[in-house]
């Protein structure tokens, strides 16, 4: 796959962001599945191709409106164009400028991968979707993700006290947001 392909919405450094394919549904439920990835999320189904292609054909419906309540994307390691993920908004409020995020690495965590496609999301949200703020919940033990998140320009906000269950025990989720006035300069041109 070419990296100058339209299929690429937004190209960085490492990752390049393009849109949700059908063709991908069996890769994001085997992504879904795995048992690092399944650590960080509250989601306790199986994810399957078809459950996958269910999500991927709301999010192109979704795509198609105007002021799309999510925006979400296929993340590609631009070494070799491989996707290794997917990253995105949800719940967008046109209205009042401010979105959830969300992100699955697959393959290539441990490389700044999720670090740097989480960047461009922002960017997206703040350049593109005009939005004013972008808030993400993950598990206080996930050391790893708190320390990405803050590196792409998000900020912990708040904490909530014991409110999910993970690993077989009370975990605390905290609540981080990003705004564009700590974002910097846009890299969308």
């Amino acid at each position: 796959m070419d990296i100058s392909e339209p299929d690429f919405i937004v190209v960085g450094a490492k990752v390049a962001l393009g849109p949700l394919r059908r063709d991908l549904a069996a890769s994001y439920a085997r992504w879904m599945n795995q048992l690092d990835v399944r650590h960080g999320q509250v989601q306790l189904g199986i994810a399957t191709p078809q459950t996958q292609e269910k999500w991927v054909e709301e999010n192109v419906e979704s795509g198609a409106e105007r002021e799309p309540k999510a925006v979400e994307f296929t993340v590609y390691d631009c070494t070799n164009s491989t996707p290794v993920g997917t990253a995105g908004l949800f719940n967008i409020e046109h209205a009042h400028g401010k979105a959830e995020f969300a992100i699955v690495i697959g393959e290539g965590r441990g490389r700044g991968l999720g670090t740097q496609a989480t960047r461009l999301v922002l960017d997206f949200a703040f350049h593109v979707l005009q939005l004013r703020n972008v808030v993400l919940e993950t598990l206080e033990w996930n050391v790893a993700a708190l320390t990405a998140y803050e590196r792409a320009g998000f900020r912990r906000v708040g904490v909530r006290r014991g409110a999910v269950m993970s690993r077989g025990r009370r975990t605390d989720i905290v609540i981080m947001d990003a705004i564009p006035e700590d974002f910097g300069a846009s890299v969308l041109g």
